[in-house]
């Protein structure tokens, strides 16, 4: 293999589909490290098999260690399975647990239920990927057109005249004239989500909400005369074999099932509001719930359950475009709403990046869902409960992070001055009632570099190893760890 050649087409892929400001982010010579790294590797082991040299690219990264750090030492989270790879080859590792308490009218009792391979996790916001590929399905199928006008679909949204397909898939901004999840039933909750209309932003404010998946469920209901999630089911997740993604979790699988209940938030104004009735198999996002979740009746923006095996089947069928075509899903991941800007105080930073109902890189890496190495085509989705999915379809490379981060921890702590950080670095609140919190408020920034970049860049190691050695299509081999 021509090393400098090869070196170049990694550094110059991080380009493709970028706008001015997503390019350049990843000097060259980061690539020559990964590359010269997995080259030192098969030369210090000449005898060694292409999964022994898997093992030592495991063992260099300290993927273990890292997981076990963030997990199981500043207990970040109570468990996690972190899922990894290429077409050839998925290494899963998992430790901690699913469930530490049940929540009882008595308080909290201790229930340690340990964390497995084929966990089911809430995958909240993560929801919105699946919204975005169902409507970019039907405008495949040609049953949709993206430039047609929401209420062409969808009139009981009166006040979106004028707004288009597109322009909900890229986060158009809304808001609603009364909280959804201020309501008492899905009827109440449903007149008001209606009300949704565009609203204008001040400069640097993000155009993130949920308000625009929501809306393009009812877009593909009419369309399909079908409800949204027997639209997924038939179309995409019986065809990708992923039995184990649901809006209703049934009796056989609930255990299996990550606990998200005992969330504490901490406001500004002194109030402590602890949620202990969401109960196994019920989302955590209170909007999914009001709208019928737990009835089985999907929104747009949150409700689905998942393990990471079947986000491995979504992230390659994604991957090999056996879902939607390259163009559409590459279109998916180009930046829609994302600008730098100055803050008052003279810093530089920059709203969301992002896609069709997904993350676009962030050129800011601490603001960024997809780590900065990855192709230009890379997209994310993330959700509140604690679940990251990231792939890059032309490195052909995956990732999936499961957790259940808003089990028996901290969640919103606006109150910094509350936290005791111990020396191993788990962050602790004690409660007015004399109980002690693992505070995980700041989930979101420490998992990046805790577990998310390395895993990525160890997911580019193994497919840099496969690329050198000249691997092509092999059975896919499937390996996992569990980390004490």
């Amino acid at each position: 293999m021509n090393y400098s050649k090869y070196i170049d087409e990694l550094y110059q892929r991080q380009n493709i589909n970028a706008d001015v400001t997503q390019q350049n982010l990843v000097p060259r010579a980061f690539y020559e490290s990964l590359v010269l790294g997995v080259d030192k590797v098969i030369k210090e082991n000449p005898d060694a098999t292409l999964n022994e040299l898997r093992e030592c690219l495991i063992k260099e990264s300290k993927i273990e260690e890292k997981i076990r750090d963030f997990c199981l030492i500043k207990k970040n989270a109570p468990g996690m399975v972190v899922s990894l790879g290429t077409k050839n080859y998925q290494h899963s590792f998992y430790a901690g647990n699913r469930e530490e308490v049940i929540a009882t009218n008595n308080g909290n009792i201790p229930n340690i239920d340990p964390m497995t391979n084929d966990t089911i996790f809430d995958l909240a916001s993560t929801t919105k990927l699946f919204t975005g590929i169902a409507v970019l399905k039907l405008v495949e199928m040609g049953e949709l057109n993206i430039n047609d006008d929401v209420v062409k679909y969808a009139p009981q949204f009166e006040n979106l005249k004028g707004i288009t397909i597109f322009d909900l898939l890229s986060y158009k901004p809304l808001g609603t004239e009364k909280r959804v999840d201020s309501a008492k039933s899905k009827e109440e909750a449903e007149s008001i989500l209606f009300t949704a209309a565009p609203k204008t932003l001040n400069y640097g404010e993000t155009s993130y909400n949920d308000f625009a998946s929501m809306a393009l469920k009812y877009v593909v209901e009419k369309v399909t005369s079908m409800d949204y999630y027997s639209f997924l089911k038939y179309y995409i997740l019986d065809p990708l074999q992923m039995s184990d993604t649901l809006v209703k979790i049934d009796d056989d699988r609930i255990k299996r099932v990550a606990s998200t209940n005992s969330d504490v938030r901490i406001y500004k104004d002194g109030n402590i509001v602890e949620r202990n009735y969401i109960n196994k198999g019920v989302s955590s996002d209170d909007k999914a719930r009001v709208l019928g979740q737990p009835e089985g009746n999907l929104s747009g923006h949150a409700g689905l359950f998942s393990t990471s095996k079947d986000m491995e089947k979504l992230a390659n069928a994604l991957i090999t475009t056996s879902i939607i075509g390259a163009h559409l899903r590459d279109e998916m991941a180009k930046n829609r709403t994302g600008y730098l800007y100055t803050k008052k105080d003279g810093s530089n930073s920059a709203t969301q990046y992002l896609g069709m109902l997904c993350y676009s890189k962030n050129p800011i890496l601490s603001l960024s869902e997809v780590h900065h190495p990855l192709s230009g085509n890379s997209l994310a989705a993330a959700g509140w409960s604690g679940t990251q999915f990231t792939i890059d379809p032309v490195n052909e490379i995956n990732l999936f992070m499961g957790s259940n981060r808003s089990h028996n921890r901290v969640t919103i702590n606006s109150d910094s001055s509350k936290v005791l950080v111990k020396e191993n670095g788990e962050r602790v609140v004690t409660l007015p009632s004399g109980r002690e919190v693992i505070d995980a408020s700041r989930y979101a920034y420490d998992r990046d570099d805790a577990v998310i970049h390395p895993g990525v860049e160890l997911a580019f190691k193994l497919k840099i190893l496969e690329d050198i050695l000249g691997i092509k299509d092999l059975e896919k081999e499937n390996k996992e760890t569990h980390i004490r």
